[in-house]
């Protein structure tokens, strides 16, 4: 029995460890299976669709085709201008009250009838009588005639105010614009070269991993670096396609056609000198500004207004009366006549002199007109100074984004260098991939802000661009060069 203990023992532990796998053998089958996943995984990576989509016509255009076309094609403008027209209209409408008008009447009249009670030479005698006559009255109303010729001429002033303005807006709308889908196209072209060097770092990971020399993890940021960067992708073509098709309305063209900024990379420039105090572009916008100068023009209405209520009912409506016919007492009897009347006449009460309710809302109106011009006059301030400031932070800004730009660009220049020497870690390049791009599209949003600050400003103090000069750069060591770096090798 002693002997027989032993081999029982042995043979249950065999039993056991048959019954059981090694851990380590379970942890490699699991190894297997998850990377086995994971490939999959990264073989199911989503592609970046084609842009721009050829079903689009490409239309390539500069600043200044954008500024001319906006000009002459946008349906806003065109309203603008037909307006006018209409103004002009309606002054012609106001001068024709200085003619008089000419009535013409006509018209006959026969009584007939007997006399009921009467003695003496009326006994019994047929009461007749007959009339026939024609002519016309001209009359004038020189004081309302003269008042409203003068309010519809100020607004026509008013409305070409207007139309300056309208002009003014939509042309730095379609400059901002221009610059928005230029900084787009910019971004887009860092992120495609940002998805092309992912890759290939996610190339790189998947053979060195077969060799054993990288891990999952590094495998696997590499995978979603190029996700991250492709969901950016696709989302900046989308803003893209917003922006073209918005400036394509404003230059009036049809849907299917797609506008595309000519340079190749947004890149600061000069469009204007740079201002070094704020208070002259205010009193540049008090100057200039088209919509300050509407607000003025009502005010003068306004008050042309007053003066109509007072003064115009004090000037009469003249004319004259002027009557011919026939009389008689029977259509066989009749006598002819003529007649012609001078006159002038007032209106007391409503509608002429004295006419209290209507001298209040005239002068209500001007009331009103003042606050206008007041509220417009601080909100065109406003507008110069945050477009200035705005155009001075952004310039700064745009100085620090280069350092960055130049840093970042160091450093994924170093790390690839590293790789080339053959110290290589995924993280390390990633990192620096990462830092660059980041650093690059915010040296873009910054060139952007410094280039549409400069249209901003120009349209808050009423000033239209110099299209005939050519803008200047503000750093010539800045090239689109800059913004093209190569995958590790």
């Amino acid at each position: 029995m002693s002997r027989s203990v032993p081999g029982i023992l042995l043979i249950l532990l065999s039993i056991l460890i048959s019954s059981c796998p090694l851990p380590g053998l379970h942890s490699k089958n699991i190894a297997i299976a998850a990377t086995s996943s994971i490939n999959q995984d990264i073989e199911d990576l989503p592609k970046v669709p084609i842009f721009p989509s050829p079903q689009y016509r490409l239309l390539p255009i500069t600043i200044s085709q954008v500024l001319e076309r906006v000009v002459k094609l946008s349906p806003e403008i065109r309203i603008q201008k037909k307006r006018l027209a209409v103004s002009y209209a309606i002054r012609d409408l106001a001068i024709e009250g200085f003619f008089p008008s000419f009535t013409v009447n006509g018209g006959t009249m026969a009584y007939n009838g007997e006399v009921q009670s009467s003695s003496g030479l009326f006994e019994n005698i047929q009461k007749q009588h007959t009339m026939i006559e024609q002519g016309g009255v001209l009359s004038t109303s020189p004081g309302v005639s003269g008042f409203q010729t003068l309010i519809k001429t100020t607004r026509i002033d008013e409305t070409r105010s207007q139309l300056s303005e309208t002009i003014n807006q939509k042309t730095a709308q379609a400059a901002r614009l221009y610059f928005e889908e230029s900084a787009l196209l910019s971004r887009i072209y860092v992120l495609e070269r940002a998805v092309a060097i992912s890759a290939q770092i996610l190339k790189e990971e998947k053979r060195l991993m077969e060799l054993g020399g990288a891990s999952i993890v590094g495998l696997l940021r590499a995978a979603h670096e190029v996700t991250r960067d492709s969901r950016a992708l696709v989302e900046e073509e989308r803003l893209t396609y917003i922006a073209g098709f918005r400036l394509a309305q404003l230059l009036g063209t049809g849907r299917e056609t797609l506008p595309i900024p000519q340079e190749s990379f947004i890149l600061p420039r000069l469009f204007i000198q740079m201002p070094n105090r704020l208070e002259p572009l205010l009193t540049l916008s008090d100057k200039n500004r088209p919509l300050l100068q509407k607000r003025h023009y009502q005010v003068t209405e306004g008050r042309q207004g007053i003066n109509e209520a007072l003064y115009a009912p004090l000037l009469p409506t003249i004319g004259v009366t002027m009557l011919n016919g026939q009389l008689g007492p029977d259509p066989y009897a009749l006598t002819g006549y003529g007649s012609t009347l001078f006159f002038a006449s007032w209106t007391v009460g409503p509608g002429g002199i004295l006419d209290p309710a209507r001298i209040l809302l005239t002068n209500r109106q001007k009331e009103l007109a003042d606050s206008r011009l007041e509220r417009t006059r601080l909100l065109v301030h406003r507008q110069v100074s945050q477009s200035y400031e705005s155009l001075n932070q952004s310039f700064s800004e745009e100085r620090i984004a280069v350092s960055d730009v130049r840093l970042a660009r160091q450093t994924f220049m170093a790390s690839r260098k590293r790789v080339r020497l053959g110290v290589y870690h995924a993280l390390e390049l990633i990192i620096s991939l990462r830092d660059l791009v980041h650093a690059q599209l915010k040296y873009v949003d910054a060139t952007e802000s410094f280039l549409q600050s400069q249209f901003d400003l120009l349209a808050a103090t009423g000033s239209a661009p110099e299209l005939v000069r050519e803008p200047v750069a503000v750093d010539n060591r800045i090239t689109p060069s800059m913004f093209t770096f190569s995958p590790p090798k």
